[in-house]
């Protein structure tokens, strides 16, 4: 049969220190250049495949366990081995020929002497003349303070795949995510798939890590592009409890918890006026220096806040969907989402005796 094989190939500099070695010449900051690979069949076994990568200098391997993944995933272990300047990967396994395998090795390789990473190296490759072009990306973060999450793992399932069955068969496709969150997907076949994000070593599910699924089952023609929110199903984030001596003024419109030293009328105050057209139950939280100074609970429209004190503030909106002042996290067995915040891009400025009117268009 004959082999179809396709390189993706990417190269990206390191950030490396230039310093200067003993002999006064600049010191190596290139990773190093893939010259060629192609896949070989074991003659003694076509089941056994061999990719060799051949690099442009002498090479070694880095955190290959915690970065390196094939998909789909095979039942067998790939073993690795490193002669001089390549680099060979052997996939000890029976492979669909109905599929396309994509091989990640970002991050994987170094070079011998500097340590500069190769921070993007794909290899795409089909035993068979059908290739699978459909594709899906996305990006994972925290669901409360979301912030990227680098290295989690993204898994998709088969749409008939029994939500109990998850975590007990191996998914139908895996990514892994980079340091700004994103995973991507690139050789996918024309079926409607489950998604579900890990963020431990493995692929089972415990407690004691973060989960993000979508609610919805991804068409994989319609959706390319798609975001996850991962929740710690213990945390409960109750700021107005743990970090703010509060006083809770209660109206037909708003409900206001304020830091003593952000309410004082000593000090000179401001107020701000939140514009947008969402008009539902929410929270708007202030911090300074990653500390939340004060929390502003609202049942509806107008978002008005009064007497803060003036100066520098970061702004946070939380969807209280069931009215109870503090952010909930999400489940996982009875398909519950985070509730959804949004954090304003920019920092805000208070100041003293000053009507501010903020515009920011938050989505429900």
């Amino acid at each position: 049969m004959k082999l179809f094989k396709q390189l993706f190939l990417l190269f990206l500099f390191s950030n490396c220190a230039n310093i200067i070695p003993p002999n006064g010449g600049e010191a190596d900051i290139e990773a190093p250049k893939l010259l060629n690979a192609e896949i070989i069949t074991n003659k003694k076994n076509a089941h056994t495949k061999t990719i060799i990568f051949k690099f442009d200098e002498y090479i070694k391997l880095n955190k290959w366990e915690e970065y390196f993944y094939i998909s789909p995933p095979t039942k067998a272990n790939i073993q690795k081995k490193i002669t001089g300047r390549s680099l060979l990967v052997t996939i000890e396994d029976t492979l669909n020929e109905n599929v396309n395998y994509y091989v990640s090795l970002n991050s994987c390789v170094k070079d011998n002497n500097e340590g500069n990473i190769l921070d993007t190296l794909n290899y795409t490759f089909s035993i068979n003349n059908n290739i699978d072009t459909l594709a899906l990306s996305g990006n994972l973060k925290d669901a409360y303070t979301l912030i990227p999450l680098e290295n989690a793992w993204i898994m998709l399932f088969n749409q008939n795949t029994h939500d109990t069955l998850i975590f007990k068969k191996p998914p139908n496709y895996i990514a892994k995510t980079d340091k700004n969150g994103v995973f991507h997907f690139p050789n996918l076949k024309d079926i409607n798939y489950k998604i579900v994000a890990l963020t431990d070593f493995d692929f089972i599910y415990n407690k004691e890590e973060k989960i993000a699924f979508a609610d919805n089952i991804i068409n994989i023609k319609n959706d390319t592009f798609i975001s996850l929110y991962a929740f710690d199903p213990i945390i409960k984030i109750d700021s107005a409890a743990e970090n703010i001596a509060s006083l809770n003024i209660d109206s037909t419109h708003e409900s206001t918890v304020l830091d003593s030293a952000i309410k004082k009328e000593a000090l000179p105050t401001g107020k701000i006026e939140i514009i947008t057209t969402m008009n539902s139950p929410c929270i708007f939280q202030l911090s300074q220096n990653k500390k939340i100074v004060a929390e502003f609970f609202f049942k509806q429209k107008p978002y008005l806040i009064d007497s803060i004190v003036a100066g520098k503030y970061n702004l946070k909106y939380i969807a209280d969907s069931n009215q109870d002042n503090i952010w909930n996290t999400g489940n996982w067995e009875n398909k519950i989402q985070p509730e959804k915040v949004a954090n304003y891009p920019y920092e805000i400025t208070i100041r003293y005796n000053w009507d501010l009117e903020l515009e920011w268009a938050i989505e429900e």
